[in-house]
């Protein structure tokens, strides 16, 4: 009687096989908005602290130079770069996210195949696939294990899309299936990522989705020359990830309808730079001011009530606190609600603007607003989270109380970004990054036509802000 296949080995044997002539053209589609995406809010990530930082230690440590980082334009080995450009992707709290399994998986599996890509030449078709591929697994292992993965205290953009990023590397490596079954379980090894950093607002969220990447990097090369770790890690029921990493999980769905429908195209890209779980504020906050005509002047409370799941997360009413930097007013609910309410939209738009944001952090004005929202309600009566984002927004005007629920802010594949929509951000980015108009207009280009090009060295070398001072990196991140 033949042995009955694992999930580990049904899931990495598809994926393995998987080749751009096999996905949807929605896939292909999507694959090429998740890179535009991506590389936009990366280039803008280029400059801040915890990028310099990364940047400065990689450079003094020195490495082959094989890819190319994001931004900053100098090249290093593809697990450094990897790290760099996988963290730097986390950065803005404008990158992808998929609701289901609560992860940001563009931020790793993206440049863990953009840096193997670089270094082995693979073309336009080979890098679409092994994203696609990198996407489907982080996912489907993000699902089997949530949610109880999530309030146990992991990160899954830390844990899971190291899976993503050794398959995405794997295949553009040319790993054979037994040798991705161990990439995987050498990923395993290496999975790690945990919330410890939300109370301080500390750098280790962005290093866990960057880790990830090298991580996922490492695994897959390692792999190649014939490192084993373990070929069942998803079931094994010694230490595998379903057993470890979870209080209860779901091994049937890292297997439902493989093939019949590609986990990517769940994913949801922001209009605003902020985290997931303050969007439904802002949506219901702008739906109520457009819809009812409010003024700023009439309000005299607002009450916001998040799903308990994430209303721990951004509950923030003092955002401004010094040690907190840009996570201070990304990750506060009442900072976006209250600019959401006095600025609207462009406001809200503004807020990639470091000097704006500091204007608004100061702004009485806005820390009035900040002050009529008081705490957030962790609502536990609409958590259904990983379900949905459920938020309720209720103005108190003089004229009476108005009230919205969203449950799938802008975004979210039911209500998605229109591709109008996603060229006007990628092109405030990189705009406000430093990019020239002309870099803008050929990325775009280059990005949306990927499945012809014979190699990614040109969007690589186009994604570099002209004249970033690498010197004036060093000595901002100078050690001994």
């Amino acid at each position: 009687m033949p042995k009955i296949q694992g999930p580990t080995e049904v899931l990495v044997k598809y994926l393995t096989n998987l080749t751009y002539d096999d996905l949807p053209a929605e896939v292909v589609d999507k694959v090429k908005l998740c890179v535009y995406d991506y590389i936009g809010h990366t280039v803008y990530a280029c400059g801040e602290r915890p990028a310099n930082i990364l940047c400065a230690t990689s450079y003094e440590l020195g490495g082959n130079e094989q890819a190319t980082t994001i931004g900053y334009g100098f090249r290093t080995n593809v697990v450094q770069a990897a790290l760099i450009n996988g963290t730097m992707g986390h950065m803005t709290e404008l990158d992808d996210t998929h609701l289901g399994s609560s992860s940001h998986p563009g931020d790793s599996i993206i440049p863990a195949a953009l840096a193997v890509a670089e270094k082995c030449k693979n073309n336009g078709k080979e890098i679409i696939a092994a994203i696609a591929a990198g996407y489907e697994i982080a996912i489907r292992a993000g699902v089997s294990v949530m949610p109880s993965h999530y309030d146990l205290g992991w990160h899954p953009s830390g844990t899971v899309n190291t899976f993503g990023a050794a398959i995405a590397a794997g295949k553009l490596l040319g790993l054979s299936v037994w040798q991705m079954r161990h990439a995987v379980g050498l990923a395993g090894a290496l999975t790690s990522g945990n919330f410890a950093h939300v109370p301080e607002r500390g750098m280790a969220k962005d290093f866990n989705t960057g880790r990830a990447a090298a991580s996922g990097v490492y695994a897959a090369i390692i792999a190649q020359r014939g490192f084993t770790g373990s070929s069942d890690f998803f079931e094994n029921d010694r230490g595998g990830f379903c057993r470890l990493y979870a209080r209860e999980a779901d091994l049937s769905k890292l297997t439902n309808k493989l093939g019949q429908e590609f986990k990517i195209m769940e994913v949801a890209h922001k209009p605003y730079t902020a985290c997931r779980h303050a969007h439904g504020a802002i949506d219901a906050t702008l739906q109520i001011v457009e819809e009812e005509n409010i003024k700023p002047e009439e309000v005299n409370k607002i009450n916001v009530r998040i799903n308990a799941t994430g209303a721990k997360f951004v509950d923030d009413k003092m955002p401004w606190l010094e040690e907190k930097g840009y996570y201070g007013s990304r990750f506060s609910a009442q900072f976006n609600v209250a600019v959401a309410l006095l600025e609207g939209r462009e406001g809200l738009m503004n807020l990639i603007d470091k000097q704006y944001v500091r204007n608004k952090l100061d702004d009485p004005k806005v820390r009035k607003y900040i002050d009529l929202i008081g705490n957030i309600i962790w609502d536990k009566e609409i958590d259904e989270f990983p379900k949905s984002w459920a938020t309720i927004v209720e103005i108190e005007t003089p004229r009476g109380s108005f009230s919205r629920r969203v449950d799938y802010p802008k975004g979210e594949p039911q209500c998605p970004l229109t591709i109008d929509e996603m060229k006007a951000k990628f092109k405030r980015l990189v705009t406000a990054a430093g990019l020239s108009p002309e870099q803008e207009r050929k990325l775009t280009s280059e990005i949306f036509k990927l499945e012809t090009l014979s190699e990614v060295d040109e969007i690589m070398s186009l994604a570099v802000v002209p004249n970033i001072s690498l010197e004036g990196v060093l000595q901002s991140s100078k050690t001994c």
